[in-house]
């Protein structure tokens, strides 16, 4: 997250330009609308997908597993790889959707790293109802 709100203007930018060889202020300023951009339509779709009871990275492992229509399942790891989250968040986030009902292990196995997983109906359900929103969202952002 990005949390200043109030920008420094060109000028600001230009004072720092002034003593600092490696300032554009051309680039800086649009970096830093960048970030607060984008900061607040990560805040806006955290809200939209808690209102459905989910957060950024549950949506995130049921696009993941959605996606792939090829596969019929995944596992733990093939997850981690996708997400720019650490493995014990993928972990809990995995644990919570499949007692949601979310997600179901295809097989048994004592790593659950190695444990084949899919999305449910409910799960597949419950994307396909967010999608819409999501995409009006993005597109308004």
């Amino acid at each position: 997250m990005f949390f200043l709100k109030d920008l420094p203007t060109r000028e600001m930018i230009s004072g720092f330009a002034h003593s600092l060889d490696v300032v554009d202020v051309q680039k800086t300023g649009d970096a830093l609308q960048m970030l607060r951009r984008a900061s607040l339509l990560i805040r806006q779709l955290e809200r939209y997908f808690a209102l459905h009871g989910l957060s950024q990275t549950q949506f995130l492992v049921l696009m993941i597993l959605h996606r792939d229509q090829s596969k019929h399942s995944h596992l733990a790891a093939e997850i981690c790889e996708k997400l720019d989250v650490s493995k014990p968040v993928v972990s809990t986030t995995l644990k919570t959707m499949q007692r949601r009902g979310f997600i179901v292990y295809c097989e048994k196995a004592e790593d659950s790293r190695m444990k084949p997983l899919r999305i449910s109906d409910a799960g597949r359900e419950l994307l396909l109802k967010l999608l819409p929103g999501y995409f009006e969202i993005l597109q308004a952002g």
